[in-house]
């Protein structure tokens, strides 16, 4: 017994007729009529008497009938629940975002989210990307603003926008721009704490071998990177909205193809708050500068 089938069935006692039940459903008469005999073998008698005109129902049908409105109503009720729940954005929501997004993105952002989804709050909380993934999967957190992709079939991800890195050091010629074998020759490379994916990602750019600082101090911010960086010379890589308040004439962009770094929204694949994950996403780009969706040479890196 199915859904479609009682659709039929209903159908059939308004219009009373195959031809007229058919093209009310969008459906073939024989699609009716067959599915309409597959039920009652099911159920073991007739729902309606094929022998008058107009199609009348049995008496048992009439039972069968009535209790498939019913049904029927419970579902569209239910549908219609479903409907206001995924448009719905407010409530309470707990989001992990990564430490290395959180400074340049929550105070941007949360303002004017908070001005026009006042009957929204948000818990947000940095943590590192596999104890978000981890506490999504646990549903201890129903979003997560982390590095993508990351290959996982229970999540879903909405992705953001592509942040490109950027050199920062001494610059190592003169050209404006710096290629990936050029990194690759430096030395003193600082780099983020382990457990950090900015760190992996770094690694997975450079590939490069004996390039840390003899000091083999690893940060947990980009921050601290930056300083190092300024104090102690050598070089390290940074996300491109870490650098509003960085030494611009340590900055160097990278030459074709970009190494980027894909920054999204990710969630369980059960989660229905298609409002909400709209509305954190527009705000959240709102913000983002326009540059970033107009790399057309890019390297995504992977931080896994």
């Amino acid at each position: 017994m199915t859904l479609q089938q009682l659709e039929y069935v209903v159908a059939l006692d308004i219009h009373n007729n195959f031809v007229k039940a058919s093209k009310h459903c969008f459906v073939t008469q024989p699609t009716i009529t067959q599915q309409l005999q597959k039920l009652e073998d099911e159920i073991g008698f007739q729902i309606f008497d094929r022998s008058q005109s107009p199609l009348k129902p049995t008496e048992m049908g009439e039972l069968i009938i009535a209790k498939a409105r019913g049904i029927l109503t419970e579902v569209n009720q239910l549908k219609d629940m479903v409907n206001q729940e995924r448009d719905s954005v407010s409530g309470r929501f707990r989001i992990g975002i990564i430490p290395t997004i959180a400074p340049y993105v929550v105070p941007k952002f949360i303002g004017n989210f908070i001005k026009h989804y006042p009957d929204t709050s948000l818990d947000i909380e940095t943590m590192q990307s596999e104890d978000i993934v981890n506490a999504i999967h646990k549903d201890q957190l129903d979003i997560g603003i982390l590095v993508t992709p990351m290959e996982d079939k229970q999540l879903r991800e909405i992705p953001l926008y592509n942040e490109p890195f950027l050199y920062y050091g001494t610059h190592p010629h003169q050209k404006k721009t710096i290629g990936k074998e050029d990194v690759e020759h430096q030395k003193g490379l600082w780099l983020m704490s382990s457990g950090h994916c900015f760190g992996k990602q770094i690694l997975n750019i450079c590939e490069t071998k004996g390039a840390q600082s003899p000091m083999n101090f690893k940060s947990g911010s980009i921050e601290t990177l930056i300083k190092m960086v300024d104090e102690h010379g050598g070089f390290t890589l940074i996300p491109e909205m870490a650098s509003e308040h960085a030494n611009q004439e340590k900055i160097m962009r990278f030459e074709d193809p970009i190494p980027i770094r894909e920054v999204s929204l990710v969630v369980h694949k059960g989660f229905v708050k298609e409002g909400l994950i709209s509305a954190i996403r527009k705000s959240i780009l709102a913000i983002v500068p326009k540059s970033f969706d107009k790399n057309e040479h890019f390297i995504k890196v992977k931080w896994r």
